[in-house]
């Protein structure tokens, strides 16, 4: 699969030359037997559900997927009994255009897109609606005007594509990252912790690094770094004879009462009270 950065160098030397766009209704309970589609093409389902089948793969149709076709594949498709499948669909053809030196290179761009046939993952699929409606809505229009906007709508599209891409990638990174930090307080829980250090040492910002940690966990940096010394207090509160003030220390806290405070607020109980508690049952 092409990452972000090699898509965008790729179109940054790119012309197109839009073939067809068009919206079009696909009846329900219909079927296309399979055929060899010659063009390069991107669907936008707006609505329904069936099947697109290329090269042997099999794809599932929702409103929002994006299918991307490349020239030579065999294609087929089924529409569910249900209802009618609306799509968006843009036929087009490109070259590599750029300069090297002094001399402009143009050539074809053969198959460079053909590890990208299938479904393209979106997170932001109105997004993606808007630029596809801008694509049709220009290309009804015939004069150079609409012909020239048409193709800007059209590269707006793969930029927010590509943007799209980019998102997703980064956003995997920064998971694996997150992942790598959360093992380390596992590790690390009884030492000094804070957001600054865990956010360099996953490389983004605390900022960020804070609101995707809550978004993986459910819970801000800090307060998992609390509930997890607080677990461990638990566990050992609950099974050695241990004092309250070594507890404390073990776990991070170098303030029995601040521990207390910290513990009560979590448990709604002293740990006292809960180890108390724990020898009974």
């Amino acid at each position: 699969m092409l990452n972000a950065t090699q898509l965008a160098d790729h179109f940054h030397k790119s012309m197109f030359s839009i073939a067809f766009a068009g919206n079009t209704i696909l009846p329900a309970g219909t079927y296309q037997s399979p055929y060899i589609h010659n063009i390069h093409s991107i669907h936008y389902i707006v609505r329904g559900t069936g099947c697109y089948v290329m090269n042997n793969v099999k794809y599932e149709l929702e409103a929002g997927s994006v299918m991307l076709f490349v020239p030579e594949t065999t294609f087929e498709w089924w529409i569910s009994d249900e209802e009618d499948v609306e799509i968006y669909h843009i036929r087009f053809d490109y070259h590599l255009c750029y300069k090297e030196k002094q001399d402009w290179i143009i050539e074809p761009a053969t198959d460079w897109l053909a590890p990208m046939r299938g479904r393209l993952t979106t997170v932001r699929p109105a997004e993606i609606r808007r630029c596809f409606d801008m694509v049709f809505q220009q290309w009804k229009g015939y004069d150079p005007i609409s012909q020239y906007r048409c193709n800007l709508a059209f590269r707006e599209l793969w930029l927010s594509l590509i943007n799209q891409i980019y998102d997703q990638q980064y956003s995997s990174d920064a998971d694996s990252a997150i992942g790598f930090t959360c093992q380390y307080i596992a590790d690390h829980y009884p030492s000094p912790l804070t957001v600054e250090q865990l956010a360099k040492m996953a490389g983004l910002s605390e900022g960020y690094y804070s609101r995707q940690f809550k978004r993986l966990t459910g819970l801000s940096p800090k307060d998992f770094i609390i509930r997890l010394r607080v677990t461990k207090a638990k566990e050992l509160l609950a099974c050695s004879g241990l004092t309250l003030t070594y507890i404390s220390k073990l776990v991070g806290y170098e303030d029995e009462f601040y521990f207390s405070r910290v513990f009560k607020k979590i448990t709604g109980m002293t740990p006292s009270s809960y180890a108390k508690l724990s020898k009974k049952l």
